[in-house]
């Protein structure tokens, strides 16, 4: 992970602010975001390896995962469950 430090800074700074957004270490595995459904089945596996901390965010908030501006925020009632889909606009 000290090879990627704009990926090493984003799981560690951004993804806690994230609502229904978790990191799962496994040593001397690349960083793959994994999202899955309401039954805890993997839908989509994305490489993290080649992308900036800026594009890890992005992907975040367009699938539309909410983000929160602190780790004490209360996330909006239209964010605590998914389904989450894709959004066009940020």
């Amino acid at each position: 992970m000290n090879k990627l430090p704009e990926v090493k800074k984003f799981i560690y700074e951004d993804v806690p602010l994230f609502h229904n957004v978790e990191y799962v270490k496994k040593g001397g595995a690349p960083p793959v975001l994994m999202l899955k459904n309401a039954a805890g089945i993997t839908v989509e596996t994305i490489k993290l390896d080649d992308m900036s901390r800026d594009q890890c965010n992005e992907l975040l908030l367009k699938r539309g995962f909410y983000k929160k501006s602190s780790k004490d925020e209360e996330v909006p009632e239209e964010f605590q469950n998914g389904p989450y889909v894709a959004r066009e606009e940020l």
